[in-house]
């Protein structure tokens, strides 16, 4: 929606391709979750940190969720990841001045 151009990529795919993709002003965001597949990402972050001078984390487990059990953290992960980037694409949209209703094709042309 801010018309930035991007890809994104699991970490169970990242070292199949992408990973040749980086250079040293990569932007890179890294989206670590709670459950099986964290030193996975781990490994996939460690790897953008070496080659890019630009890796950001969101890390579920900097997020408290007071009374939610640790068995049940890794469920809710995405749920609180996605929360906080639609706080960070609000703060996007205004620094860019560029609003997040804007389209130029998805729901405006036929496809």
């Amino acid at each position: 929606m801010q018309w930035l151009r991007t890809t994104r990529v699991h970490s169970a795919e990242f070292f199949h391709g992408s990973l040749e993709l980086l250079e040293e002003n990569t932007s890179v965001i890294v989206f670590q979750g709670e459950h099986e597949t964290r030193p996975l990402t781990d490994r996939a972050e460690a790897f953008a940190r070496r080659v890019s001078k630009d890796v950001t984390v969101f890390d579920a487990r900097d997020y408290a969720l007071e009374g939610i059990s640790p068995e049940f953290r890794g469920l809710l992960a995405p749920l609180v990841l996605d929360t906080v980037m639609d706080r960070v694409s609000k703060h996007l949209e205004r620094v860019r001045g560029h609003s997040l209703d804007l389209r130029r094709f998805y729901r405006v042309m036929d496809y």
